[in-house]
Order: C-alpha cells, then sequence, then structure tokens
C-alpha cells in the first residue's frame, strides 16, 4: 500500500536534501539544430542557488550546453524522481572561486583544474522541479515555477487554519463540462471569447434556482478551481519571468489559498439541466459554486442596497 502524499512543503525539504546528499546526476541536453537528445551522468555541487557540474568544453553535453543554456536533471530512482529544467551558463575553472572548486572536489573525488586536457565548470540555475514518488504523487508534484520554490521548505501554510479555526462548507450546485482538458492550455482572462462553448451541468435536484436564466443573458459563475496550488502566496503574472513576483491578492492567478474562480459569461443556449456558454475559461470538471447575474439596469442604486446593513 502506498503512503499518502507528501505535501509540497516536504517535497521541497526532500528535494533539497537530495541536491545536499546527491554526488551524481543524469544531465540530458539536445542539439541547437537537430534537437538530438543526448544523456550522461556527471557529478555535481549544489551550492544552495545552482548546480555545479564540469565537462570538456567540446563534449557532445558541453557543446549543447553552451548552444543552448538548457539542460534537464534527473535525480534518483524511478520511485523517487525530481526532475530539474535549468538554464546552464559556461565558466572557465579560473572563473570558480576556490573554496567552491575544492569544494567540488572534496564531494566528488575529481578535480577538473588538474586535467591536462581542459574542463570547464558550467552553473546549471534551476527554473523548473518536479518531485514524486509514485502515481499517488504526481498532482502537485511541481515544486518549483520560474526559479522559485512554490513553497518554502518550512511551509508558508504552516499552521493555517488554526487547530479548532472555523469552516465554512461549500458544495457545488454543477459542474463545467468543456473541451479545456489540461491546466495552463488555453485562454487565460476571463470573457475571452476565443474559449470555446462549455456548459454547465447543474444538480438535478436545484433545477428549481435555475428556472430565469435567460439566454444571452451576462452572468457571473463561481467556481472551485480544483487543481489548483493552496499553498502559493507569490507568482509571476502570466508566468512571465521577465515580470516580478507579486502577492496572489493583487493577480488572477488560480493559485491561492482559497482558490475560488470569478468568470463573466454570456448564456448562449439553455439545455435541459444546463446552460451553454460562451467566455468560459475553466477546464473540463470544475465545480461550480455559485450563479449571479450582473446587476440589471432597474436594480436600485449601490447606496440603496436592499439588504440591512448592506448584508447579502
Amino acid at each position: 500500500m502506498a503512503p499518502p502524499p507528501r505535501s509540497r512543503a516536504q517535497r521541497v525539504r526532500d528535494t533539497l536534501k537530495r541536491l545536499d546528499r546527491d554526488v551524481d546526476a543524469w544531465i540530458a541536453t539536445a542539439d541547437e539544430q537537430s534537437g538530438t537528445p543526448h544523456l550522461v551522468p556527471l557529478s555535481f555541487l549544489w551550492d544552495g542557488e545552482s548546480l555545479l557540474v564540469a565537462t570538456r568544453p567540446d563534449s557532445r553535453t558541453g557543446r549543447n550546453l553552451r548552444a543552448t543554456g538548457r539542460a534537464r536533471i534527473g535525480l534518483g530512482a524511478t520511485r523517487d524522481v525530481v526532475v530539474i529544467d535549468g538554464s546552464a551558463r559556461a565558466l572557465a575553472c579560473a572563473d570558480i572561486p576556490k573554496n567552491m572548486a575544492d569544494e567540488f572536489v572534496a564531494k566528488t573525488g575529481f578535480d577538473p583544474r588538474q586535467d591536462p586536457e581542459g574542463y570547464c565548470f558550467f552553473r546549471i540555475r534551476p527554473r523548473v522541479a518536479r518531485a514524486w514518488r509514485n502515481a499517488g504523487e504526481l498532482a502537485g508534484r511541481d515544486v518549483m515555477r520560474d526559479g522559485e520554490w512554490i513553497t518554502r521548505p518550512d511551509g508558508p501554510s504552516q499552521g493555517w487554519p488554526e487547530p479548532g479555526a472555523p469552516s465554512y462548507p461549500l458544495w457545488p450546485v454543477g459542474w463545467v463540462r468543456s473541451p479545456l482538458m489540461v491546466r495552463d492550455v488555453g485562454p487565460r482572462r476571463d470573457g475571452d471569447e476565443s474559449a470555446p462553448l462549455a456548459r454547465v451541468v447543474f444538480n438535478p435536484a436545484l433545477c428549481e434556482a435555475t428556472a430565469d436564466l435567460r439566454v444571452g443573458e451576462q452572468v457571473l459563475l463561481l467556481t472551485f478551481l480544483h487543481q489548483a496550488h493552496r499553498d502559493v502566496l507569490a507568482v509571476r503574472p502570466l508566468r512571465d519571468p521577465s515580470r516580478r513576483l507579486r502577492g496572489v491578492f493583487s493577480t488572477r492567478s488560480p493559485d491561492r489559498p482559497n482558490p475560488i474562480g470569478l468568470h463573466q459569461v454570456t448564456i448562449a443556449s439553455i439545455e435541459d439541466n444546463c446552460i451553454v456558454v460562451r467566455g468560459l475559461e475553466a477546464i473540463d470538471g470544475t465545480p461550480v459554486l455559485d450563479v449571479k447575474p450582473l446587476r440589471h439596469p432597474d436594480d436600485p442604486p449601490a447606496t440603496e442596497s436592499p439588504y440591512p446593513c448592506g448584508a447579502k
């Protein structure tokens, strides 16, 4: 029986331990022109931010790294895997601080500076990292994106929610049925008309609640983004590495402590127990929590709330 999946913070801790402890890794590169892959085992030193490897600059790995600046690194056995995609930079032996080169020698048992045929170092800085031990850990296997650990090793959400804190149960009123099957594929903006038509299939017990929805009406869908990561507190918008990190509350990232989606859509048609909508970027199977109309012209002004104390 497989053990329960590790938390993401635990996976980060285990990944850092492996980077500190392991001596050898599989380094995969590809030819810049043909894309022909090449895989070799190399010893490495982890300095806390990057992996330091050494090879001859005219070797196939050396040529590929210098031409593309990209590498994929594999650590561990097939049932305890860490896979890292990183950017590589060549460094002459003379450019490596002596204490770091000495540490490389102490860990690997090999001194590239003493090889008469000439070696160079490559510093590989991780950009994406994934860690999993079995099929049950495939979900949530991302531990680094855009060069940033998704969560600190001690876990940013540690202690949240506090034991005994109140909870507020919700249950779906329906589910999205859409051709969009994979997260991060497709439109990235709410209401994007390039999004394929999607259906919201309601719980049959709630059909009375849908009675007055109309074709052409714009409504707000509240969804639970069930594949989002709840321990992410900062992201680079649109996963653009050139953008600065922003707290998730100032972004529309699906990854956030409470991953609730808000989508403005247009009802294209109404079918038995479901509505067909335009402009919904949610993936197939997304739970729908609520449907609300936009404010209509005959609604009272916002300053004249019909609800006591503004409660709704």
